[in-house]
C-alpha cells in the first residue's frame, strides 16, 4: 500500500509538473550568491552599528535592506567605509581604520569563542580536578633559588636553607602588622642592595637612617619632606608646577592631586572631585606659564578669582585650558562654591608655610633618577600627616612613573631598573592605576613592592578593585601576627586543600570492632597557624609555585 508521502517517480521516469528533481548549476551558484550577500550584509550591518557606536556614540538609523548596495560600495572603494552608506547616516560612520577594525574584531571574536570551548573541553577530559595542595619543595622553588643576592632581583627570604629571590620585574605585596618585620626584613635590605634607581616612601625613620647613608655613597639623593619632620636631614624642594608645562601634563597633574584627596576609596565623591581636577588643572596651567608658584594657586581658589587666571592663560594661549575654566566660573553659584570647596580640600596642605615653602622650587627632577646611575628619592612624613600630604606625595611619585614610562619608551625597558618601594601604599601615595602598574611593571624595568597593614586596607582604598590588585602582583607574602580574618582566611585559600585520610574504629554492643577508612580535605594553612608564625617568619605565595613558609633576612644579620 502506498500513501502519498511515499510517492516516488519511477526509475527512468520524468518527473511531472511542478516535482522538482534537483537545481541546476546556474540555479545552485544564484542561490549561493544570494546567500553570500545576505551573511554579508549582516556582517556590514554589524561592523557599522558597532563602530559607530564605539567611535560615534550613536547607533545608525539603518536598516538591514541598506546595506545591500552598501555591500557592493565597500567592495569598489574599502578605503571610504561612509560612502557606501545612504546619505543619512553616511556622516556617522567611522573611517576606514576603525571601521575595519571593527569588522576583523567581528569576525575573529567567534573563532577566539570556539577554540577557547574546545580547549577547555580537551583539557577538562586531560586534567585531574582533585589535586591536592602541598607545601612547596626545594625542587619547586628552583626558579626563585639564587647564591647570592643578584642584580635586578629581589630578595625574599630562604626556604629549604637556600636562598630566594623573585624573577626579575615580579612585583611583591607584602601584608603585615608593626613589628613583623616588613621593614627591617623586606624594604631596609632590598633598598640597601638594589642597584640602580630607587623611590621609596614611608613614614618610618629607620627605613632612611638605615639606608641613607649606603644609597649617598651610590648617587645623588632627595629626601622629600615638606613638613621637615626629619631631623638632621636637608630637605629637597619639589613642586606640583613642575610637571605642569604642558596642559597635558597639566590634567594628570590635577588628576593625581584630587584622586589622592579622598578619604575613602577611589570611586567617593567621584563627581565633586572630577570637577575640582577640571577647575584645579588651569589655575595649574596658568601658574607653571606665567612663573607663579602654588601660594598663588591656593590663593586663586581660597579667593575664587578669575580676572587674573583669565589673563594668564590668555597669555598662554590653549583653547581647553581657557574652556576648562570657564566651565567652572559659569556653573551655577551653589554648584561652583561646592566645586572650590573641594579644590580647597586638595590643597590644604599648602595652608602650612613649610609645605608651601617647599613648594615654591623644585630641586627634585625626576628624570636625573633615570641617567643610569644608582640615585635615590626618598618620600617621607610623620603618620599624623599621612591625609593632608597624600595628594603631594602622589603626585611626586606619579611624575617618577611617568618619566619612567617615557624613559622606558626610548630604550624598551629601564636599564637599570628602578625599585619602587611604597611602604603604607594605601595612605602615603596612593596610585589608582596600581593594579594595571603591577602587571606591567616587569616588562618596563621596575621592580615594584608594595607595603599593607592588611586585606582590609586595600579593599577600603580599592573597593571592588581590590582583588584585580592583589592579584596582578605575581608574589605575595603574609607575614607573622596579622590578626584581620579576611587577610588571614584569604591567605588559607590560596594556600589550598590538602587531602588526608580518616581512619576511625567503632565497636558495636557485641564487642565487634569495624575500622573505616575516608578521604577528606582540609585547609593546607589554618587561619591561627599564619597569625603565630614567628617574627621575621611568612607565608610565600608565588604565581603558580606550591605556596612556601620562608624566613626574612633582617639587614642587621646580614652585616
Amino acid at each position: 500500500m502506498s500513501g502519498v508521502g511515499n510517492a516516488r517517480p519511477r526509475a527512468g521516469a520524468r518527473a511531472p509538473a511542478g516535482w522538482s528533481a534537483g537545481l541546476s548549476p546556474l540555479e545552485s551558484l544564484g542561490g549561493l550568491l544570494l546567500g553570500a550577500l545576505l551573511v554579508s550584509s549582516v556582517v556590514v550591518w554589524t561592523t557599522a552599528q558597532v563602530s559607530a557606536r564605539v567611535w560615534s556614540g550613536t547607533w545608525l538609523p539603518l536598516n538591514l535592506g541598506d546595506t545591500f548596495p552598501a555591500v557592493v560600495g565597500l567592495a569598489n572603494d574599502p578605503g571610504h567605509p561612509a560612502a557606501a552608506f545612504p546619505s543619512p547616516v553616511a556622516s556617522l560612520v567611522p573611517g576606514a581604520v576603525p571601521f575595519w577594525s571593527t569588522f576583523a574584531v567581528l569576525l575573529a571574536a567567534p573563532l577566539v569563542v570556539t577554540g577557547w570551548v574546545l580547549r577547555r573541553r580537551a583539557s577538562s577530559r586531560t586534567e585531574e580536578q582533585t589535586a591536592s595542595a602541598r607545601w612547596a619543595t626545594k625542587a619547586d622553588l628552583k626558579p626563585l633559588i639564587v647564591k647570592k643576592p643578584a642584580p635586578g632581583r629581589l630578595t625574599l627570604g630562604t626556604a629549604h636553607g637556600k636562598l630566594l629571590a623573585a624573577e626579575p620585574g615580579h612585583s611583591l605585596l607584602v601584608m603585615g602588622p608593626t613589628q613583623s618585620g616588613k621593614t627591617s626584613g623586606l624594604a631596609i635590605p632590598a633598598i640597601l642592595e638594589w642597584e640602580g634607581p630607587v623611590v621609596a616612601t614611608s613614614v618610618k625613620t629607620d627605613l632612611l637612617d638605615d639606608t641613607l647613608a649606603a644609597r649617598t655613597r651610590r648617587g645623588d639623593v632627595w629626601v622629600y619632606d615638606p613638613t621637615a619632620s626629619i631631623r638632621d636631614v636637608t630637605a629637597s624642594t619639589w613642586s606640583p608646577l613642575a610637571a605642569c608645562t604642558t596642559w597635558q601634563g597639566t590634567l594628570r597633574t590635577a588628576t593625581w592631586l584630587t584622586e589622592a584627596a579622598r578619604e575613602g576609596s577611589f570611586h567617593d565623591a567621584d563627581f565633586w572631585y572630577a570637577n575640582a581636577a577640571k577647575l584645579l588643572a588651569p589655575l595649574l596651567f596658568a601658574a607653571a606659564a606665567s612663573g607663579r608658584t602654588m601660594a598663588d594657586v591656593v590663593r586663586w581658589v581660597d579667593l575664587q578669582e578669575q580676572q587674573d587666571v583669565d589673563l594668564e592663560l590668555e597669555v598662554a594661549g590653549v583653547p581647553e585650558a581657557i574652556a576648562a575654566f570657564a566651565a567652572t566660573t559659569k556653573r551655577e553659584e551653589r554648584a561652583r562654591s561646592s566645586v572650590y570647596t573641594t579644590a580647597e580640600t586638595v590643597l590644604r596642605a599648602f595652608a602650612d608655610p613649610s609645605v608651601a615653602g617647599s613648594a615654591a622650587t623644585s630641586e627634585i627632577d625626576p628624570a636625573r633618577l633615570f641617567d643610569g646611575g644608582s640615585h635615590t628619592l626618598y618620600v617621607s612624613a610623620p603618620l599624623h600627616e599621612q591625609a593632608r600630604l597624600r595628594p603631594l606625595f602622589t603626585a611626586l611619585v606619579q611624575t617618577v612613573l611617568m618619566t619612567a614610562y617615557e624613559h622606558a619608551a626610548d630604550g624598551g625597558r629601564l636599564d637599570p631598573p628602578l625599585l619602587l618601594v611604597l611602604d603604607e601604599a594605601a595612605n602615603i601615595a596612593p596610585l589608582r592605576d596600581l593594579a594595571q602598574i603591577a602587571s606591567t611593571a616587569a616588562g618596563l624595568g621596575i621592580q615594584l613592592v608594595t607595603v599593607w597593614q592588611d586585606r582590609a586596607q586595600i579593599a577600603n582604598r580599592y573597593g571592588s578593585s581590590a582583588p584585580t590588585v592583589v592579584n596582578n602582583h605575581r608574589a605575595k607574602l603574609v607575614l607573622s601576627g596579622v590578626a584581620d580574618t579576611g587577610t588571614t582566611s584569604e591567605a588559607a585559600q590560596l594556600v589550598g586543600e590538602a587531602e588526608v585520610d580518616r581512619r576511625s574504629t567503632t565497636i558495636d554492643a557485641e564487642g565487634r570492632v569495624s575500622a573505616t577508612r575516608a578521604t577528606q580535605s582540609q585547609l593546607l594553612a589554618t587561619t591561627s597557624g599564619i597569625r603565630t608564625m614567628r617574627p621575621f617568619e611568612g607565608l610565600l605565595v608565588y604565581g603558580n609555585l606550591p605556596s612556601a613558609r620562608i624566613r626574612l633576612l633582617p639587614w642587621f644579620d646580614r652585616r
